[in-house]
């Protein structure tokens, strides 16, 4: 990373915090608008095309996600009269929560998404779905309408469990990944912003992990999974990274998910039981990851060379596998304290 990087890393940063601490919907639109231009040179390349057409389909997305956005707050700061008159209130409010949804790749507006991070780099995927949703979210908590939320839930759920059925690109396995993690998301929002901190990073944790092994192996497709079953630490290492990120129990991923569902559960809000069965879903194009390894034979394949990782990306495994494995630990002190 040269300084360039550095510095609009640390202006995506900023511009994250002026969002989300304005008390003005302008400054917050200049705060997403600042973020969008510094995000985009981490997509652009100029020695790849297809990275230079999709950061011109990034841009372009995002400039009329903001339009709508500027447009609807335009509407619902009009004169109150004619807010009474013509009953704008409500629908600039659903409007608004819409054009956040459809800036932050939110279901059913998610299909710009797939194409886009098929030229990301693996850094870029991590910023891309952690630190460019955290302002989004909070926005959208502004105008919460409960019933909205709901039917977003519900569709991030079965886009992002059935999408990801019949794919072999492992970016577009994380992409779906996130759709489905996306309900999980608007599920803390609709308690308080604590559990959403609190899932956001656990989330962030695991896809540091499952990220980090990908670029390590430079994994770009299921069938280069078979030429790992000799790297034992290695593989094992992906096992329990794809399992944490699915949500299965003792692991670090099972406990935000077994948080959020218990809050549901104890407001007698049962709706939570309709995501948590698109898990199971969820879970099958994860296990199909890491099954090839484990039940079939090694085949050479001569145009993908075998890994020969050092030491220090030895630590690396294991402090992943730590961090996937302290959960227990975890699951016992938030049982003591529920």
């Amino acid at each position: 990373m040269n300084y360039s990087k550095i510095l609009f890393f640390s202006l995506m940063i900023f511009s994250n915090l002026i969002s989300i601490s304005s008390n003005s919907w302008l400054l917050t639109w200049m705060g997403l608008e600042i973020n969008t231009l510094s995000f985009l040179t981490f997509v652009y390349n100029k020695n790849n095309i297809i990275s230079n057409e999709m950061s011109i389909k990034y841009f372009m997305i995002q400039s009329i996600s903001s339009i709508n956005l500027m447009f609807f707050i335009f509407l619902l700061n009009l004169n109150y009269s004619w807010n009474i008159f013509f009953n704008l209130n409500n629908v600039s409010e659903i409007l608004i929560l819409i054009s956040l949804l459809f800036k932050v790749g939110s279901a059913p507006f998610h299909f710009w998404m797939i194409n886009l991070v098929d030229a990301m780099k693996w850094k870029t995927l991590f910023i891309f779905f952690t630190i460019q949703k955290i302002p989004l979210l909070i926005l959208i908590t502004y105008y919460m309408n409960n019933k909205l939320m709901l039917l977003m839930i519900i569709l991030n759920c079965f886009f992002g469990s059935i999408g990801g059925l019949n794919v072999t690109n492992t970016r577009k396995i994380i992409t779906y990944s996130s759709i489905y993690n996306f309900s999980w998301m608007l599920s803390s929002l609709m308690i308080n912003e604590i559990l959403f901190f609190m899932f956001m990073v656990i989330y962030s944790i695991l896809l540091l992990n499952l990220i980090f092994m990908f670029h390590l192996m430079n994994l770009n497709n299921l069938n280069q999974l078979f030429i790992f079953k000799t790297k034992n630490l290695l593989t094992f290492s992906l096992m329990i990274s794809l399992l944490s990120l699915a949500g299965l129990p003792p692991f670090l991923g099972f406990l935000g998910k077994w948080m959020i569902s218990f809050l549901f559960i104890q407001l007698n809000n049962f709706f939570i039981l309709i995501v948590i069965m698109f898990s199971l879903i969820n879970l099958y194009y994860y296990i199909q990851l890491f099954y090839p390894i484990i039940f079939l034979n090694k085949i050479e394949i001569k145009w993908i060379n075998n890994l020969n990782y050092k030491i220090n990306y030895k630590i690396k495994i294991w402090l992943s596998l730590f961090l996937s494995l302290f959960s227990i630990s975890l699951m016992l002190f938030m049982f003591m304290m529920f």
